[in-house]
């Protein structure tokens, strides 16, 4: 049976620092809070639940070598990059332009949510895989905590692959549940509404313009 997770030397740093990481604001986390402020709870839920999964996606190429192609072709690299910033100013955009909306009409938006949690997810995932920095990032971090023979290599960077995304995901219930508290007793505001879809809108559309400018 192969070695899924390293020593307690390394296993309880990797924790700490998964969580430490997880807790720094970036696109994603920017992304889920902005669904969960404009769409509640448990759009935000589903969104990190995407995120996760595009993670997953990253921690597995990684673990199979994919990424460490991305990172030696600049072309793989920077058609990525770019595709990841337009997708975000879509969300920008989608965010900045979404009309006000009266009580009944939210109704009917609500029911139109529950019919697309399936995109809601999709999305999540889009805009993580879409972010060739994660897959880099996964590529640097995970091999840092692996103490297995070579045979086990592969399952040890899965296991601690998927082991990070679940502390991610951890990190993302309490922020996300914070969140659509504060939001709760906001939401009467027009004007801090508009406010904070101003503010969420930019805060995207700038990390579009870092990830299409950045070099690897």
């Amino acid at each position: 049976m192969p070695q899924l997770l390293p020593d307690l030397s390394l296993l309880i740093p990797f924790i700490l620092a998964g969580v430490a990481l997880n807790l720094t604001p970036g696109v994603d986390m920017a992304y889920v809070l902005a669904k969960t402020t404009h769409q509640g709870k448990k759009a935000g839920l589903l969104a990190a639940l995407g995120i996760s999964l595009g993670s997953m996606v990253h921690a597995t190429a990684s673990a199979l070598g994919i990424s460490t192609l991305l990172a030696a072709s600049e072309t793989a690299f920077l058609t990525l990059k770019i595709a990841g910033a337009i997708y975000l100013f879509y969300i920008a955009y989608k965010i900045l332009t979404a009309p006000s909306q009266n009580h009944r009409e939210n109704e009917k938006q609500l029911i139109s949510i529950k019919s697309k949690n399936g995109r809601i997810i999709l999305e999540g995932a889009t805009t993580n895989l879409l972010n060739p920095k994660i897959g880099l990032f996964m590529l640097a971090f995970l091999p840092q905590f692996i103490d297995a023979a070579p045979q086990d290599v592969v399952w040890q960077t899965l296991a601690l692959g998927l082991l990070f995304n679940i502390n991610g995901y951890i990190v993302f219930v309490v922020l996300i549940t914070l969140t659509s508290l504060a939001a709760a007793k906001i939401k009467a505001s027009k004007r801090i509404k508009t406010l904070l879809r101003g503010i969420t809108a930019t805060i995207l559309g700038g990390m579009a313009i870092r990830i299409a400018f950045t070099n690897n």
